[in-house]
């Protein structure tokens, strides 16, 4: 495996990150950090998370040429009692060499040999993946999934029993749970996903939009106006708000649907530290 030296293991905040965590409103928590090992501090190891599909997610870590060095794609499902999660890392294969060509310089990226399976695992366990080596220089990771049921985590943004309105006609809500994290969401049956942030967000198509006054939150999208009222302050200081809609989202699988009816397709509520778990 390829990696040139001179430079720090790192990690960086945003979409090249080392750790992520998601939290939906059906009460499922879910962390996936990567543990490097003992490294020499002589490679910068960085991990960027993308949608692969609505239960799947590419995991890929980059050198600091930001070239691919491995990949997988993680799957995840909900036991059909709802109250486990089973996850499998995935070879990453023909769909992603299209969708990254460039990722490792027009060559395969280094991935699993076979699929691996972790779980069931309940509220507070955790299993480990093992991936990678990088020989001499300390490198051995592995990726930690953690599981937590009824846990919302922290966060910038907030939303609580969350109601939804369209032009003053009330259309969802209220979403069972609470969600907290740098960015928030919501899907509505028939019209897609809506992403939510309070600060610019390059490259992802975000319009300055909307306002949050505690616990009401207004938008415009699409000349529709949307009233949103949480149950608790959306954000302490409230302000302005940037919004992105994606009409096509469609969530698959079954881990952010209703624990108790996992086949409906329905109003949820989601939060996350990064937009690599919706937005491919």
């Amino acid at each position: 495996m390829r990696i040139c030296a001179g430079l720090l293991v790192s990690a960086a905040f945003g979409c090249a990150q080392l750790a992520s965590t998601v939290s939906l409103s059906n009460g499922v928590q879910v962390e996936i950090s990567a543990n490097l090992g003992q490294p020499t501090g002589q490679q910068t190891i960085t991990a960027e998370m993308t949608r692969a599909s609505g239960d799947s997610f590419y995991r890929i870590f980059r050198d600091q040429n930001h070239l691919a060095v491995y990949a997988y794609e993680l799957q995840i499902a909900l036991t059909p009692d709802g109250n486990a999660l089973r996850a499998v890392a995935k070879p990453v294969e023909t769909e992603f060499a299209a969708r990254f060509p460039d990722a490792d310089a027009g060559k395969p990226v280094p991935t699993r040999s076979a699929d691996q399976e972790v779980g069931p695992l309940g509220s507070g366990q955790s299993a480990t993946i093992d991936l990678f080596e990088i020989p001499g220089m300390g490198i051995h990771l592995t990726e930690t999934i953690r599981v937590r049921f009824g846990a919302e985590g922290g966060g910038a943004l907030r939303f609580s029993a969350l109601r939804v309105s369209i032009d003053g006609k009330p259309v969802a809500g209220p979403a069972s749970g609470s969600v907290a994290g740098r960015y928030v969401m919501f899907y509505l049956p028939g019209r897609g996903a809506y992403f939510f942030s309070t600060e610019p967000v390059a490259g992802r198509g975000f319009a300055k939009t909307g306002t949050i006054d505690r616990e009401r939150m207004r938008f415009t999208v699409d000349n529709a106006e949307f009233e949103c009222v949480s149950g608790a302050p959306i954000h302490g200081e409230g302000g302005e708000l940037w919004v992105l809609h994606d009409a096509s989202y469609q969530p698959e699988g079954n881990w952010t649907r209703s624990r108790e009816n996992p086949g409906a397709d329905e109003f949820f509520m989601a939060a996350s530290d990064s937009l690599g778990w919706w937005l491919r």
